[in-house]
């Protein structure tokens, strides 16, 4: 694992990034995601067409969730409303500062 920067923390979720192989790490309570520079925006991208327009549903522990599906169809994502907020504000704030991060600090 690389010695990474954190660039957004909101809640339970958490945008890191290592400049030295350029990955971008998503910590979500019990899962992390790692993504290149163009996987992240090719996700975030994903993520930005759900904003808006996301639909909850109850769990059988009454709680509602949003479903974000992945490529694997046995690999389902689930977020309370709460959550969903954090994870979205995270993952724009991480693309955000990781073009800043560049910016500054150019390979």
């Amino acid at each position: 694992m690389c010695q990474s920067i954190i660039l957004s923390k909101n809640g339970t979720t958490t945008v890191s990034y290592c400049q030295h192989c350029g990955n971008c790490y998503i910590w979500h309570q019990t899962f992390l995601l790692t993504f290149d520079a163009q996987q992240y925006s090719c996700f975030w991208n994903v993520i930005k067409e759900k904003m808006g327009v996301e639909e909850f549903f109850r769990f059988p522990d009454g709680i509602a969730r949003i479903v974000l599906n992945t490529p694997v169809r046995e690999i389902i994502f689930t977020f309370t409303h709460e959550e969903w907020i954090d994870f979205t504000k995270s993952m724009n704030e991480g693309f955000y500062m990781r073009q800043i991060h560049e910016m500054i600090h150019p390979n």
